[in-house]
């Protein structure tokens, strides 16, 4: 029985091609930092992938009691949940997985700019939520570090823990290089999405997103069996 390409050890998946997996990993990092920008900006200061930021926002609301800031900041992280479910249900029953949420994605993004051209700019963010969810499905193993995920604060106690590990075991470096990979792709994908929303709008944003999606795509056609 063949293995999954997205979950195969390190040991076995050098067919890949170890650029490429970072290549697709970072894209995926970095666009989850694309629209956490765009998010934050058009979402009153909440976020799309940042669930933890919303959570903190979600906990606060509750102690001041504005309620309608709850709900909001609920219903974000309801969607992305809901993301994170569908995107496993996909993962679990698609033959080519990783293609299979990458198209769900892409179809979820083409809804999204139909919203924003529509003059629904919040509906069409909070859409991107469930994209998300999604995305945190694809991960990819790149020398036996998870990357491509939105968790960036894993990624930064990744990067420590592999740099304090590396003084007796020189290979972790290449650990702490994934991770500091990660977080670099994570922050140029916000200064991106702050820069795009800035000047040229959410529809626009999202343009450049779906773009980036077909270019996910593209690349993992190398990456799927």
């Amino acid at each position: 029985m063949s293995s999954n390409p997205l979950t195969t050890p390190a040991a076995h998946i050098s067919f890949l091609g170890a650029r490429t997996t970072l290549l697709f990993a970072g894209l995926a990092t970095a666009l989850a930092g694309f629209l956490d920008a765009v998010g934050y900006a058009q979402l009153d200061h909440l976020y799309v992938s940042f669930m933890s930021g919303n959570s903190t926002h979600l906990g606060m609301t509750l102690a001041v009691g504005e309620w309608g800031q709850m709900i909001h900041a609920g219903y974000i992280i309801g969607i992305f949940v809901l993301g994170s479910f569908v995107g496993t249900v996909i993962f679990d029953a698609a033959r080519k997985p990783l293609i299979a949420l990458l198209v769900g994605e892409a179809v979820l993004c083409s809804i999204a700019i139909g919203l924003a051209i529509r003059g629904f700019p919040t509906a069409a963010l909070t859409l991107t939520a469930l994209m998300m969810g999604m995305q945190n499905v694809m991960h990819q193993n790149i020398s036996g570090t998870d990357a491509g995920k939105g968790f960036i604060t894993g990624s930064l106690f990744g990067l420590g823990q592999s740099l304090a590990h590396a003084l007796r075991k020189p290979g972790e470096f290449a650990h702490a290089f994934v991770h500091g990979t990660s977080w670099l792709s994570f922050i140029f994908g916000v200064i991106c999405g702050t820069l795009c929303f800035t000047h040229w709008g959410v529809v626009s944003s999202l343009v450049i997103a779906f773009f980036g999606l077909i270019l996910m795509i593209l690349i993992s056609l190398k990456l799927t069996i």
